[in-house]
């Protein structure tokens, strides 16, 4: 079997290469830039190193390939909401016209529990309807699934969309060492409530669901939400995150509508160029922390054989000592 892994050196996409090559897969890679070539060639993998929005470039990497695991995404502060909507649609647009003119191949695409919007929701299933939010990571994973749905109804083309949580472990480069950087600056607080439930997932569990995903006949045009399955609370997670670092847990907790705004006005700064730093919290961190919501994994469960493995104590202990050791030439993040 024959595969290929879009953003292969990113936090998702480059723990997907290693799952793979630990089978003894054909691997194949697209990746950005050219500087992130040489490492994945030198374990074997075929690399094309481009821009997944070019239509050419996605085309030529599919032929042949019987699963691809669609990781690529423009993730992070440094890129504009204009960038994450290009990168996201159009890169997963380009992909699966490519598969559709190949004739085979398997789609596995990354969206998000976020595509149901801003609200409060209780083991919610995946027939719940999506809902836009006004964020341009959520609302283009929104787009992205009502693409897959297109090409899998209008044109024939196997794809399965999965769902994730709030994803952590080594790598991470942006959830937990944020959280992180706000604990130990005495500037963390909770937002609305510490009872939050939080929809968290561990990577490895992650890329469980999606090699099951990928070779699980039954998952065509299926959509999965992927978590580890618990209700743990935000103050729970953060709880453990302080014992880990050994830092005091803030007791502030601030109302909803305080970093609401905030999130605004640092988008509308961004978009008129006046800010270019890290926003102090972006819609997606405001989600995550100040809205109660957990998912049912049942379907998972049953038509995937996914079991999630990693518990939150577990998997914040590997996540620190990662971020630990490869932050600022092994300096402690702050």
């Amino acid at each position: 079997m024959v595969t290929l892994v879009t953003g292969a050196s990113g936090f998702v996409g480059s723990h997907v290469i290693d799952a793979l090559l630990a089978q003894g897969r054909t691997v194949r890679a697209q990746v950005r830039t050219p500087s992130a070539s040489q490492e994945l060639r030198d374990r074997g993998v075929d690399v094309t190193a481009g821009d997944a929005r070019d239509p050419q470039l996605l085309a030529q990497a599919v032929r042949g390939v019987d699963v691809v695991y669609h990781c690529a995404a423009a993730v992070g502060p440094s890129f504009s909401q204009r960038e994450i909507r290009e990168v996201g649609l159009a890169g997963t647009r380009n992909l699966l016209e490519g598969l559709r003119q190949a004739g085979s191949g398997r789609a596995v695409l990354l969206t998000s529990v976020n595509v149901l919007g801003t609200r409060r929701l209780d083991a919610a299933s995946e027939d719940v309807p999506l809902q836009r939010s006004g964020d341009a990571a959520a609302d283009t994973k929104v787009a992205i699934e009502e693409l897959a749905q297109e090409y899998q109804q209008r044109h024939g083309v196997d794809v399965t969309v999965l769902r994730p949580g709030m994803i952590y472990g080594p790598r991470d480069r942006h959830n937990v060492p944020q959280m992180m950087r706000a604990l130990r600056r005495g500037k963390f607080a909770f937002i609305g409530s510490r009872d939050n439930v939080a929809p968290i997932v561990y990577i490895s569990d992650v890329v469980q669901a999606m090699l099951l995903a990928g070779t699980t006949p039954a998952s065509r045009g299926r959509v999965y939400h992927i978590t580890d399955g618990s209700r743990t609370t935000i103050g729970e997670f953060i709880d453990e995150l302080a014992k880990q670092i050994d830092c005091p847990v803030s007791a502030k907790v601030l109302p909803y509508t305080v970093p609401y705004l905030g999130c605004v006005v640092f988008e509308w700064l961004s978009r008129l160029r006046l800010y270019r730093g890290r926003p102090p919290i972006v819609r997606n961190s405001l989600r995550h922390l100040g809205t109660s919501r957990s998912f049912c994994i049942e379907r998972a469960a049953k038509e995937l054989g996914y079991v999630p493995r990693v518990s939150y104590q577990e998997g914040l202990s590997l996540a620190v000592k990662w971020i630990e050791e490869h932050s600022h030439g092994h300096a402690p993040v702050r």
